[in-house]
């Protein structure tokens, strides 16, 4: 019985002392590891490489670490002398596997696919140097496409550039078919009808709008303000006095113009 209760203690005593010898980083959150509070206060007074030794602790000791992967990611992509997009895109995937959902997710995709391009610009020869230059030069065309679209809008022209009877675009770029005349015989040609509406029509002004706007809107270019000005002397003090829900006619231009 004495040997028993001996043999009992012992094991206790073994369990508590294996326990004793864990990894006790373990039990303690990623944001209150003294390795993590230190590597955020380093990366505000812009000490970026000793910030990213601490948050590479901080991976080494916990499993649940996921902004310490994040931030290691983003520091090893930029830092001058400690670039390693290899190293970069283990330490994001690892943050999307343990926070899939989060709404830096996508972000984090974003930066995997730039330190993918930063691997293959290191390839000896940059064989791949003219696709890259290629995807940038979409992606800057698709910039530019976003923001003529947003500056369109803000002038109050329609965003797909459409104007009533068509394209302004198409209209003013077509030229007229050219027309073969008989010897010794004459032909009337009709000149072309300038763009605009076919008759007088309404419009509501809206927030924004500006009688250069208005004329772009209708008639495919800006010069045509004194028109709609002329149309409107009885609601219009001056060619600046619009206000929004303003009901305005827009008058045919004129044959002769």
């Amino acid at each position: 019985m004495k040997s028993s209760m001996i043999n009992i203690c012992s094991l206790s005593y073994l369990l508590l002392l294996i326990a004793s010898c864990g990894p006790q980083d373990e039990l303690i959150q990623e944001e209150d590891h003294p390795a993590f509070e230190r590597g955020k206060s380093l990366l505000k007074v812009g000490k970026g490489k000793e910030a990213l030794d601490e948050f590479l602790a901080v991976t080494r000791r916990l499993s649940e670490c996921p902004q310490s992967h994040l931030e290691c990611g983003r520091l090893l992509l930029s830092l001058d002398g400690r670039k390693d997009p290899v190293a970069a895109i283990y330490h994001f995937r690892r943050y999307l596997l343990l926070e899939p959902n989060s709404r830096e997710a996508s972000k984090v995709e974003q930066l995997i696919i730039t330190a993918e391009r930063e691997i293959l610009r290191k390839l000896p020869g940059e064989p791949y140097g003219e696709y890259l230059d290629s995807l940038e030069l979409k992606e800057a065309n698709d910039l530019l496409k976003r923001e003529v679209s947003d500056l369109r809008i803000r002038l109050g022209m329609p965003r797909n550039n459409q104007i009533q009877g068509g394209s302004s675009t198409e209209t003013l770029s077509k030229k007229p078919a050219p027309v073969l005349v008989a010897p010794n015989v004459s032909v009337l040609i009709k000149p072309a009808r300038p763009p605009g509406p076919e008759n007088t029509q309404s419009y509501v002004v809206k927030s924004g709008d500006s009688l250069y706007a208005i004329s772009r809107k209708f008639y495919g270019d800006s010069s045509h303000i004194d028109l709609i000005y002329q149309a409107n002397r009885d609601v219009m003090r001056s060619k600046n006095s619009l206000s929004v829900g303003q009901k305005l006619r827009i008058p045919p231009v004129p044959a002769s113009r």
